[in-house]
This record gives structure tokens, sequence and C-alpha cells, in this order.
């Protein structure tokens, strides 16, 4: 699918490939003992190896141990259904149910601890190596260095207070920030895109200057994408466009919700042409 999608020289921070991961062309493989499954979101073949995301599910209750790579520059953790103890070093535990969502820079919690319910599912995403390209893009377009990252985990609860209408590029999306751009030094933001006010004729065509990965959490969006025409995508379904494709998200439902990656933190949004009128 995504070799219909022009494949044009680099213009984001990342050498990134359009990517879709349908869910209902999952392939689950079962991991590490612990009777968790996983499923790539395939990030990592789109991104040469420097991102990752994938979904983790279990059968039953269990224990996970090594459960995220103490070297990865960055990980966000979000659950999806169920509920998760983690640990701090200090001995702390920390338990997140349905929504809620931990960002962490390398080393801020034990990756040994790691105890789930036995309908508990998950998103994760790590950067493996994505810092330095997208530092060098950072520094060629002058974007502003901030202060040191927290060394700190970053855990954000799902609570209605928590969505703000207009925070972000439309007006008519509620907006609800995940703590990835401190987490990350502005490398990075990731937050949950839900529909304050149905906009008539969606988004319009339009492009990001950013990299950008995103999946439904709840009901489902028509997106248009240049070379490949129209997707219906819901739960799970994950695609990743690299900055400069474009794209029209033409319809959501009321219950609309996204989880979506946006790399680097600063970007600019672009109307766009139609491509049919190319």
């Amino acid at each position: 699918m995504e070799m219909s999608v022009p494949q044009r020289p680099q213009i984001g921070s990342l050498p990134l490939r359009f990517g879709y991961s349908p869910a209902d062309q999952a392939v689950w493989r079962k991991g590490d003992g612990s009777g968790l499954e996983y499923r790539s979101l395939g990030l990592a073949d789109a991104s040469q190896g420097l991102l990752d995301a994938q979904l983790v599910r279990a059968a039953k209750a269990g224990v996970r141990q090594g459960w995220y790579d103490p070297s990865d520059e960055f990980h966000y953790l979000q659950v999806l259904a169920g509920s998760l103890t983690l640990r701090t070093w200090d001995g702390e535990r920390l338990t997140l149910t349905v929504g809620d969502a931990v960002v962490q820079p390398p080393f801020t919690l034990n990756p040994d601890v790691y105890e789930y319910s036995d309908d508990y599912e998950a998103l994760e995403f790590a950067s493996k190596g994505s810092f330095e390209h997208i530092d060098r893009f950072r520094e060629k377009h002058g974007l502003t260095r901030t202060s040191e990252a927290p060394k700190e985990a970053v855990i954000t609860h799902d609570t209605p207070e928590t969505y703000i209408t207009g925070d972000g590029p439309r007006s008519f999306f509620t907006y609800r920030d995940l703590g990835a751009t401190a987490a990350s030094n502005r490398r990075m933001h990731i937050h949950v895109v839900g529909i304050a006010d149905q906009p008539p004729g969606g988004t319009g065509w339009h492009t990001h200057s950013m990299d950008q990965f995103f999946m439904p959490i709840t009901g489902w969006l028509d997106i248009w994408v240049e070379g490949l025409g129209k997707v219906r995508m819901k739960r799970g379904d994950a695609m990743f466009i690299p900055a400069g494709i474009r794209h029209n998200v033409t319809e959501f439902t009321r219950d609309y919700t996204v989880v979506e990656a946006c790399i680097p933190t600063d970007y600019d949004t672009l109307d766009a042409t139609d491509p049919a009128q190319d």
C-alpha cells in the first residue's frame, strides 16, 4: 500500500516512509514467557529502526520482566484496557488504568517490575536513535533549545479536565498532552485528540513539517492520503505519514479519539491543494 504514496526526498527530521498497519491484518506473536502477546505496528521498518511502536495484550494476569530497554532514549506507554502496576527504583508502586499514560527518559523506572491484569492492553512507543536526527533538524531550522529534560517519569491520567479545546492546530479538536514534550526536550510531542465540534468538510487538505504517527483509540475516521485514496481507520489501525505528504481527514465519529506522535514538537501545518487537481 505504501508504494502508491509519493516517496519524496526527506524534508522532515527522520528518514520515515509512509506506512499503514490495519488491525484486521494484525499478526500477534508470543513474547518473553510472561503470557503477553505483541503486535508490531511496522514503525521500526518505516523509520530505519530509529523508532518503534507495538501493541501489547494479555491472555491472563501476570508479571513481565525487562519490559523496556533502559538504553532507549525515550519510552511512552498508554493503557488501552485493564490495568498495569509499575515500580520506581525506590520501590514506589504506580498503578495505571485505562487511558493513563507514562513517558520516561532512560533509567527512570524499574524495567523488571510490570504487573498486569487479565484484560490488559497497551500501546508502547520508543525512540531508539532518533534524537540525533531530530537535533540536527532543529538546529538547521533554528528551533530553540530548551532546558534539560526531566529525569523522572511523567504520568498523566485520563480525566475530562485534561482535554483542552483548541490546544493544537485545530479549534474544533480537544487535545490532551501526555508529557512527551518535556520528557524528550521538545524532540517529540504526544497527545490524545478528540472532537469538540464536528467540522464541516473535515480538516481540508494539508501538510505538516513534522513526521507523524497516529492510531485511533475509539471511534473511526476517514482519511485521504495523496496517492492512496480514502482509508477508514478504526481502533488499532496505525498510520505514519512523513512530512510534506498531503492528507485530509474528512469525517469522524462523535466518539473519535486518536493518539498522535508529532516529531519534532515544533512544526507548521500548511494548507494544500487536492491532489486530484494536479
